[in-house]
């Protein structure tokens, strides 16, 4: 069984691929609520009261419930909800770009801030992927006086799963008044920091100067771009961010599916679950000898030590999907071939359990 998939059920732990039932541990689905029934029903019931797409002048009642449970989830003031996660780097960095003067940028940040670049009309530097000398480096050969720098990077980094070393970026940025920090979060947010805000809140740097941008397509289980912040940042961001003019919201539907997604996790064990979930999986492949680093994110990559394909296809033979990156095949791709195993809340111990005897069995 080789990508691409005929999927024929909802993404979960155990799903329905090409007529077969399987154990996935591919994709973003960290809680399992794209395929919730209650997510559904509420996605249903909103499309049946309002229709697929989203009114211009009318309020519509929906849209107000995201907003308040997106605000008891990020404790802000507002959050800006849009249509595309993909988008909210944009929005969030056109929202201030009357507040910085060149962007430093990790080299392997996501393809969504890239496209957001070019529209803020700013010098642009790179620095080495997760690399904050080479950041401390490049601010000293960059930065002018007066001069306010913001640094790019994704919380999480997508293919491997890296945590990006926010508390060593910030303190390169310290010289330089004004800084701004700029994460997109969306493998983070759900996920990570004490109540699942996340990387910002995991490393302890919410606050001033540092902002996130995220998604509800992942851990959240819906559809939609969020930038979480105070009353200040909504103003910028309707001020100077085009896409919230002249793009409609994420339909009603969509906005009432990311409600429930909010409220299933605020009232069940879902994220302890999922940490113990990443605990056993980085445990189990330390003891078979792969380097797994011990951080809560659910996505745990190895590389470098076997035939990955053939281990992939001799394990979907035993109905377990993995996923194989091939170098450069994604923004933070390694150099070498690698295995992406993407854990779910949802996953028993008996499924991680029968994963990690057969990666045993087959090595």
């Amino acid at each position: 069984m080789t990508a691409p998939f005929k999927m024929e059920s909802p993404i979960g732990s155990r799903m329905v691929i090409a007529g077969r039932e399987v154990d996935y541990y591919c994709g973003t689905s960290y809680f399992c609520l794209h395929g919730h029934p209650e997510v559904i029903e509420a996605a249903c019931a909103a499309t049946r009261q309002y229709g697929m797409g989203p009114g211009t002048l009318a309020h519509m009642q929906v849209y107000a419930d995201l907003q308040e449970r997106l605000r008891q989830w990020f404790g802000t003031e507002e959050v800006v909800y849009m249509i595309s996660g993909y988008t909210s780097p944009m929005v969030l960095l056109q929202g201030l770009r009357e507040d910085f003067d060149l962007v430093f940028i990790d080299a392997a940040t996501h393809y969504s801030t890239r496209d957001a670049i070019p529209t803020l009309g700013k010098p642009v530097h790179e620095f080495r992927h997760g690399d904050a000398n080479d950041l401390a480096a490049q601010l000293a050969l960059h930065v002018g006086v007066g001069q306010r720098p913001a640094v790019l990077t994704d919380g999480v980094f997508p293919s491997s799963g890296r945590l990006a070393p926010l508390n060593d970026l910030r303190q390169a940025m310290a010289p330089y008044d004004g800084a701004l920090l700029c994460i997109d979060d969306s493998h983070g947010v759900g996920v990570l920091g004490e109540t699942g805000r996340g990387s910002l809140q995991h490393a302890g740097l919410e606050g001033e100067g540092n902002f996130l941008a995220g998604t509800m397509s992942k851990a959240f289980g819906a559809l939609g771009g969020v930038v979480p912040g105070d009353a200040t940042l909504a103003e910028k961001i309707t001020r100077n961010a085009m896409i919230m003019r002249g793009a409609s919201p994420a339909p009603p539907g969509l906005a009432a599916a990311a409600a429930a997604s909010l409220r299933i996790l605020q009232t069940t064990d879902r994220r302890s679950r999922l940490s113990r979930n990443v605990s056993r999986m980085r445990s189990g492949l330390r003891g078979l000898g792969f380097e797994v680093a011990d951080t809560p994110v659910p996505i745990v990559t190895i590389k470098g030590v076997t035939d990955l394909e053939l281990l992939r296809d001799r394990l979907a033979e035993r109905d377990i999907i993995v996923r194989v990156q091939q170098p450069g095949g994604y923004s933070d791709a390694s150099d070498v071939p690698s295995m992406r195993l993407a854990v779910f809340s949802e996953h028993s111990p008996d499924q991680i359990d029968r994963l990690l005897r057969s990666m045993a069995e087959l090595l």
